[in-house]
């Protein structure tokens, strides 16, 4: 494919199959876990609330650092009419899933610009092998429509590893040097390997690279401090204040450190799944890709600097992983005779484990929000009574699944007070609990919520299965003054089963719509 060519409308099916398979992810687990809560709270906030800051959450539950709503409202302002047209609750499910759906829907607007890069500079073959790397893995589709900075940070570091890869360097700086600003400092990193890149390729002047990143900068810190200084009722960067909390205060580590080459002998090769073995190829066997490899994997040597990890730092390296490693399917894929039949052979090989564990870890994510599971089942339980009631969420609840989308009751009053041990609850006058306490006095036993713990090896299809436990119990206050704790041998048992939504529990009340 010439750089002058169109691209052809066909090439959008493979842009549709990744987004079904986001969507796919989507629906199997709507919930979302504490690191989401920020932005997914701000969203429901800009639509429900509007300017009426004394109703957003962030007031009451800051969190450890703040963080921008710049991404939120750009997501809030795109789901707004797409609500008003289909007549969604302002706190519903179907709202939760049309918030995720939209950014779902930028990151893969994002991706099919990197896929159009890839096939004017390596060609057509290679694009759609990157299509299908990304979509049978995990982590890049599931996480796509998740409300996490690091989501929307990874939008615009995928459009700027297209630009980087088409050879448009000075653009590709800016859209770093913005989303480091705005979304995640630590893109800063990533600035590094990609600035020496274009040095050495002759693509920019340092001087002229330098001031455009830091205008970039300047302009989204300008756009941050302006609107989060407002909501936040403070003047600040919230990027800023996480890179003094992560670095010059070293907090970050208080959340749990790994050792040094944790992202290369663990995150990586989970992330990238079947993709992995290919960059090795891609190394051997096409030249070009050997210096774009560099970027991402400096990019990860550098991040492992820090005690914390967690994978969802490194995202921003795994969209140019993936396109590295596509150019070594379409460089196979090339080849004559024996040695195209067993590269033929061998990549069904990776894609099938790929797969399989693909298809492992959504059963785990599945079954891995008790608290959603837990508040979701107890509305529909309560669904034909008129009767106001006032809910505790526990801590385990909370970050595990709850959210406002998730509170569809107007007339209940819902409380996330925290650190509440059993004899404080009792004293409190909840109507309901979800607690991860099976017993508190002066309460009855209505559902165990189990959750996913590991999986395990079966004598039975499929072999590997996954094991769940109790992790959320619903509680209800007794009349008579009853304690009764919660029994796995007693009390129902509630879990997810393919139909996440509130009719997809089979102990609910079959009278519920």
């Amino acid at each position: 494919m010439g750089p002058r060519m169109g691209w052809p409308w066909q090439e959008l099916i493979w842009d549709g199959l990744l987004l079904a398979v986001v969507t796919i992810h989507l629906f199997l687990t709507p919930f979302t876990k504490v690191e989401e809560s920020f932005n997914l709270q701000a969203c429901h906030d800009a639509l429900l609330h509007g300017t009426n800051l004394r109703e957003w959450d962030h007031l009451q539950f800051p969190g450890a650092v703040p963080r921008t709503f710049l991404g939120s409202i750009v997501v809030s302002a795109l789901v707004f009419p797409v609500r008003l047209l289909l007549g969604i609750p302002s706190s519903s499910s179907s709202l939760l899933r049309l918030v995720r759906f939209m950014l779902g829907f930028l990151s893969v607007a994002a991706f099919a610009r990197l896929r159009r890069a890839v096939a004017l500079e390596f060609g057509l073959q290679a694009s759609r092998a990157l299509a299908v790397i990304t979509f049978i893995q995990f982590h890049l589709p599931f996480y796509m429509s998740r409300t996490l900075p690091n989501v929307f940070a990874l939008q615009l570091a995928t459009l700027a590893h297209a630009h980087l890869v088409a050879g448009s360097g000075y653009r590709c700086l800016v859209l770093l040097g913005l989303a480091a600003a705005v979304f995640r400092c630590d893109l800063l990193v990533l600035i590094a390997p990609v600035g020496l890149l274009l040095l050495w390729q002759r693509r920019v002047d340092f001087f002229k690279a330098a001031a455009a990143t830091a205008l970039a900068a300047l302009l989204g810190a300008v756009a941050s401090v302006s609107v989060d200084s407002v909501l936040w009722q403070r003047w600040l960067w919230p990027e800023f204040e996480v890179l003094w909390f992560n670095t010059a205060e070293n907090k970050s580590s208080d959340w749990g450190t790994l050792p040094p080459l944790w992202y290369f002998y663990s995150a990586l090769p989970k992330a990238l799944l079947g993709a992995a073995p290919l960059l090795l190829l891609a190394v051997i066997v096409e030249p070009r890709a050997r210096q774009l490899v560099l970027v991402p994997l400096t990019f990860v040597a550098l991040y492992s600097f820090l005690p914390h990890k967690e994978l969802r730092f490194i995202f921003p390296a795994l969209p140019l992983l993936n396109a590295v490693a596509a150019t070594a399917v379409a460089r196979a894929l090339r080849w004559k005779g024996l040695w195209r039949s067993l590269a033929v052979l061998g990549l069904i090989g990776l894609a099938l484990s790929t797969l399989l564990v693909t298809a492992t870890m959504t059963v785990a994510s599945f079954l891995n929000y008790p608290g959603g599971v837990a508040l979701t089942g107890l509305q529909v339980m309560e669904c034909n009574s008129s009767q106001p009631l006032a809910i505790h969420i526990g801590n385990l609840a909370a970050i595990s699944g709850v959210s406002r989308f998730l509170q569809d009751r107007q007339d209940w009053q819902y409380s996330k007070e925290e650190n509440l041990a059993p004899q404080a609850l009792a004293t409190k006058g909840f109507d309901r609990l979800l607690s991860e306490f099976p017993e508190v006095p002066g309460y009855e036993c209505i559902a165990v919520v189990e959750g996913f713990q590991r999986m395990r090896l079966q004598a039975k299809w499929p072999p590997v299965g996954a094991l769940v436990a109790p992790q959320v119990y619903v509680l209800s206050k007794s009349e008579a003054g009853r304690t009764i704790a919660c029994s796995d041998e007693m009390h129902p048992k509630w879990s997810a089963s393919l139909r996440p939504d509130f009719q997809f529990l089979h102990s609910w009340s079959p009278s519920c719509p």
